[in-house]
């Protein structure tokens, strides 16, 4: 259900991605919590009745939020009603439990402010969870991506639609520490589609941009690339083509 949630996945975030401890959150929700408390998920299109902002038949709901425990900043919803619980947000987009009636298990609505689209999008939090799936990434580079989007698509981008994502991030000017930290997660964590990415994503840097390059971290991922055996002859291959640092 959840992807993986390394560091580098929480940088250049800065809206919470918490929810209060609110006597209304159903147990079936904090059972959920009770392992990851929250996350990013692996499937995360949901299927809607109408258009919405992120499709023509389905929205996107990126991560669950986790539940304070320590203080920490959470969701604030100042525009909507007190009956509704929120626990996932992207800018004006929510996932709110709808607390109007009192039930063990509260309905599930998704409410965009900025267009004000209020849906009923499962009756259930189990309803909610067995109706999401994955989702082909629009990677139309005319479409800016906001840091959650770009850091949760990173996460489940598989093959083609990883290539073309991180092909968005390697011009000159593009931050070489943040992009090497990907790769290097990719290289150590990934599957063998992600590292296979990582590796042509490192080859583009290797011959056109080696200059720019975070030296440290271009050394751990080379000997990370060494030390695979499905990527050992491509990675040598690639190596013959790249003049010295």
């Amino acid at each position: 259900m959840f992807t993986a949630q390394p560091a580098i996945a929480n940088v250049d975030l800065t809206a919470p991605r918490m929810i209060v401890d609110d006597p209304r959150i159903p147990m079936s929700y904090r059972a959920l919590c009770q392992t990851t408390n929250g996350g990013f998920l692996t499937n995360f299109s949901l299927p809607t009745s109408e258009p919405t902002s992120d499709g023509l038949a389905d929205v996107e709901c990126h991560y669950l939020a986790g539940i304070a425990h320590n203080g920490e900043a959470v969701i604030q919803a100042p525009d909507l009603p007190d009956y509704l619980v929120p626990f996932s947000q992207h800018q004006q987009q929510y996932f709110v439990f709808d607390c109007q009636q009192a039930s063990a298990e509260p309905p599930i609505r998704y409410i965009d402010t900025e267009v004000d689209q209020w849906l009923t999008v499962a009756d259930s939090l189990t309803h909610f969870l067995e109706q999401l799936g994955p989702k082909v990434i629009d990677l139309n580079p005319d479409n800016e991506l906001t840091p959650l989007q770009r850091n949760h698509y990173l996460l489940v981008a598989q093959g083609a639609q990883l290539d073309t994502l991180l092909a968005r991030y390697e011009e000159a000017d593009a931050d070489k520490e943040w992009l090497f930290d990907w790769l290097l997660y990719f290289a150590e964590h990934g599957t063998p589609a992600q590292q296979a990415s990582a590796l042509t994503a490192y080859d583009t840097q290797r011959l056109y941009f080696k200059r720019q390059l975070p030296r440290a971290k271009d050394a751990q991922l080379t000997a990370l690339f060494e030390q695979l055996p499905h990527l050992k002859d491509a990675y040598h291959a690639h190596q013959q083509a790249w003049s010295p640092l």
